[in-house]
């Protein structure tokens, strides 16, 4: 919707009391999550979008796939949230990939880079960022006009709404391949994401869930406080302390939720043998991990 607006030449608040509602406020809330059918419904007459794939703009794409339903609040699994506060974001929910945003003419943030387990760049292979370099500020590109009255071109949305810096101009940090298997199918899942499920098959639903259960596993420190140490003995991955906070593992930094999708990828590699062994070992509980799934327990 903001390039919408910047390519009618319009600035974003200006748009959006032109084209809806004056009085409606689109910005006091995750608008990826809690889009209005009726402005879905305005963007599609406008635009000449279905409004089947304008939906798929939204994380509607993911509901009965990474999540079973959306709701009003409340995390969503395999969500990152935004936190919104008064229009801003005080959670580092909108990652991005420098490079794809620099090699576009028309740069645009992908709903996909709103999904946990995108923590690297499938195509470019380096880390994803999720805020800016020089002020640490989270991306919130609709802010990105705000207080420039006199601003009439379209402002470049890969540039930090509070500082101006390009969120592009460093060096990105290239991602660790230390296992091709695993991060063969983890940047297969990653592609599934980008081109939106299209020609991807049957999403195995079950396993996802398995994996986030697993990460929420590996991060806690009372559900099976050996396994991290247990998993990096097999992998020979070094050993890296995890925040014992308690909060969501969507709601973990992006370098911590890279770091132990890396051991779940591997430990739901060749699923069940690894699992079992774990289990085997006492290293991983099965009435934890197996949790509201009993259909693969037995597996």
């Amino acid at each position: 919707m903001v390039r919408t607006a910047h390519h009618n030449g319009l600035k974003v608040q200006s748009f959006g009391h032109f084209a809806f509602n004056k009085r409606y406020e689109l910005w006091n809330r995750d608008i990826d999550r809690l889009a209005p059918e009726r402005l879905l419904e305005q963007m599609s007459v406008k635009t000449g979008v279905t409004l089947r794939e304008a939906k798929k703009t939204t994380l509607s794409l993911f509901e009965g796939r990474l999540f079973e339903s959306t709701s009003l609040s409340g995390q969503l699994r395999w969500i990152t949230p935004l936190k919104l506060y008064h229009r801003t974001h005080t959670g580092f929910g909108m990652q991005y990939c420098p490079l794809c945003l620099a090699e576009s003419t028309d740069a645009y943030y992908r709903i996909a880079w709103r999904v946990a387990f995108y923590t690297f760049c499938p195509k470019h292979l380096i880390l994803m960022e999720d805020r800016c370099r020089h002020c640490g500020m989270a991306v919130a590109f609709h802010r990105i006009e705000l207080g420039k009255y006199h601003q009439l071109d379209a402002p470049d949305l890969a540039v930090c709404w509070k500082c101006g810096v390009s969120l592009t101009d460093f060096t990105p940090i290239p991602v660790n391949i230390w296992h091709q298997n695993v991060h063969r199918r983890w940047k297969w899942k990653l592609a599934v994401l980008d081109r939106g499920f299209v020609n991807s098959g049957q999403v195995k639903t079950q396993r996802l869930n398995l994996l986030h259960q697993l990460c929420r596993i590996i991060a806690s420190h009372s559900l099976a406080p050996d396994l991290q140490q247990y998993l990096c003995d097999k992998t020979n991955m070094p050993y890296q302390h995890i925040s014992d906070v308690k909060i969501a593992f969507e709601q973990r930094s992006l370098s911590e939720r890279h770091y132990i999708l890396e051991l779940a990828w591997w430990l739901i590699e060749k699923y069940p043998r690894k699992i079992n062994e774990a289990i085997k070992y006492k290293k991983l509980r099965p009435h934890y991990l197996y949790k509201d799934m009993p259909s693969l327990r037995f597996k």
